[in-house]
C-alpha cells in the first residue's frame, strides 16, 4: 500500500508540473520567434484559410501554425545548450502527420477502443443474455468506447473542448468501475438491489456535478487528477481484495488479480514521463499501447465470471 501511495504521489507531481508551468513557451527565444511570425503571417484575416486541407479540417490557425514552426528551433536551442527538451503548453514537442498533434497516441487509443469492440462481441457470442451483469458488461463496453473515442480525438487535436471531453471520458470509466466492482461485491447477497440503486445514483449524481463544474465554472486539473487518482486507487484495492478473497475457490479469478496488477504496472508509464522518442513516442502514448491488450484480458475474466454467475443462479433457483 505504501508503494501505490508513493507511486501517485510522485504521479500527481509530475501531472501539475506539465500542467502548471512549461519552460519551452515562456523562453525568450520562442516569444520572440512567435510575435515575429504572427506579425508578419498572421496579420490578414485571409491567412488561416491558405493553410493545407489538413490542418484547416482540424481547426489550426495561423498563430497555432507560428507555434508549431517556432517551436523546433527553441528545441533544438535547448538541446544544444544541453538544458534539455523542455515542454510547450503543457506538452512535448511533437512531429504533427496530416495536422494530427500526437499521432501515436492517437493510434493507440484508436487500438484500445477496437480491443473492446472485439471483446464484446466475444462476450456477446459467449454469455447468453440472461445471465447476470450482461447488460452491465454492454453499458461498460459503451462507457469505454465513449472514452477511447474521445481520448483519441482529443490526441488528435487539443483544444477546451476536447480535453475536457478526453478527461470525463477517463474519468466516467474509473468511476463505472469502482460501480462495477460495488455491485460485483454486493451480487447474491440481502438487499443487494436497494444499495446498488442507491450507490449507482449517487456515484451517477456525482458525475454530472464535477461534469457541471468542469464545462462551465471551472477546469482545475489538480482536482480532477486527484479524485481520478482516489477512485482508481479505491478500485485497484476493492479488486484486489476480492482476488485474494475467492481465487482458490474461483481459479479464473485470476485473470482478475493479474489484470488489477498489470493496469497498476503500466501506470508507471505515467510516472516516467520522458521527452518522445523520435518526437512522436511519449510515456503517454506507450500506456495507451500497454494497456490495448489488457481488455482481452478483462472480458475473458468477465466471461468466466458470469458463467459462475449462472450457474449459481440456478443452483439458488433449484434451492428455492
Amino acid at each position: 500500500m505504501k508503494e501505490m501511495l508513493a507511486v501517485i504521489t510522485v504521479f500527481l507531481t509530475f501531472v501539475l508540473k506539465s500542467v502548471l508551468a512549461s519552460v519551452g513557451d515562456r523562453s525568450q527565444m520562442f516569444h520572440t520567434c512567435l510575435q515575429d511570425c504572427i506579425t508578419q503571417n498572421c496579420s490578414d484575416s485571409l491567412q488561416d484559410s491558405q493553410l493545407s486541407l489538413p490542418l484547416r479540417v482540424l481547426q489550426w490557425t495561423c498563430s497555432d501554425e507560428c507555434k508549431y514552426f517556432c517551436m523546433w528551433p527553441t528545441v533544438n536551442w535547448f538541446v544544444e545548450a544541453e538544458i534539455g527538451v523542455q515542454q510547450f503548453y503543457g506538452k512535448w514537442p511533437f512531429v504533427r502527420f496530416l495536422g494530427i498533434q500526437e499521432p501515436a497516441a492517437a493510434l493507440f487509443s484508436i487500438l484500445n477502443l477496437v480491443g473492446h469492440v472485439v471483446m464484446i462481441k466475444k462476450f456477446h457470442r459467449e454469455v447468453r443474455s440472461s445471465a447476470p451483469f450482461y447488460l452491465m458488461t454492454h453499458v461498460f463496453c459503451l462507457i469505454c468506447c465513449h472514452a477511447w473515442l474521445w481520448s483519441t480525438i482529443f490526441h488528435v487535436r487539443d483544444v477546451r473542448f476536447t480535453e475536457i471531453m478526453d478527461y470525463l471520458g477517463a474519468f466516467s470509466m474509473v468511476l463505472f468501475s469502482v460501480y462495477h466492482f460495488v455491485v460485483r461485491a454486493l451480487t447474491f447477497q440481502s438487499r443487494s438491489s436497494q444499495y446498488s440503486l442507491f450507490f449507482g445514483m449517487a456515484i451517477g449524481l456525482y458525475f454530472v456535478y464535477h461534469s457541471y463544474t468542469t464545462f462551465f465554472v471551472k477546469m482545475d486539473y489538480g482536482y480532477n487528477m486527484l479524485i481520478n487518482i482516489a477512485f482508481g486507487a479505491a478500485n485497484i484495492l476493492g479488486w484486489s481484495i476480492w482476488c485474494f478473497k475467492f481465487y482458490k475457490r474461483r481459479p479464473y479469478v485470476k485473470q482478475c488479480a493479474a489484470f488489477v496488477a498489470l493496469v497498476a504496472f503500466t501506470t508507471l508509464f505515467e510516472v516516467l514521463d520522458f521527452p518522445p522518442l523520435f518526437w512522436v513516442f511519449d510515456a503517454h502514448a506507450l500506456w495507451h499501447l500497454s494497456t490495448a491488450p489488457l481488455s482481452i484480458l478483462w472480458y475473458k475474466f468477465l466471461i468466466d465470471d458470469c458463467h459462475y454467475m449462472e450457474r449459481l443462479k440456478l443452483d439458488l433457483e433449484k434451492l428455492a
